[in-house]
């Protein structure tokens, strides 16, 4: 891959929009399209295409050289997003004793990922590869609720 398998995965996980120059327009692309031009193993795949920036909105996507795709957190599901991710780190903890209440994983919080409370759309792109560590340190039905 010329463009970081990781990253393209956290944007599709996580309902990202992406942009892309296709014959010279600016196209707002579906996640399959950009998996199908960056996989070297696909047809379609294009080596021009060899970047993968985030920003945090549509507007901010301009501007860019035609081989950059752009991608940033959709606007209709980023506080849902932002509000599930908070819930899933607190929920093992019990309200009422304080304890950790989930035999799914341990306690994490959003310190130990050099994080803050409360997350926010800069979050999801600034600091993506804490984001994504918080998130693979979920435990597998938890990091299904957050797929889009």
């Amino acid at each position: 891959m010329v463009i970081s398998q990781e990253k393209f995965d956290y944007a599709d996980i996580l309902g990202f929009r992406f942009k892309t120059i296709l014959d010279g327009e600016p196209t707002e692309s579906s996640s399959r399209l950009v998996w199908f031009i960056t996989n070297p193993r696909g047809e379609m795949f294009d080596p021009f295409f060899d970047e993968l920036v985030f920003v945090h909105s549509e507007e901010e996507a301009v501007g860019f050289p035609d081989n950059v795709i752009v991608a940033w957190p959709w606007a209709l599901n980023v506080d849902s997003l932002i509000n599930i991710l908070h819930v899933l780190v607190n929920r093992c903890i019990d309200d009422l004793t304080g304890r950790f209440t989930s035999p799914e994983r341990d306690i994490i919080t959003l310190e130990e990922f050099g994080l803050s409370y409360p997350l926010t759309i800069a979050d999801l792109t600034d600091n993506w590869e804490k984001i994504n560590a918080l998130i693979n340190a979920l435990s597998n039905t938890e990091r299904s609720m957050i797929t889009w």
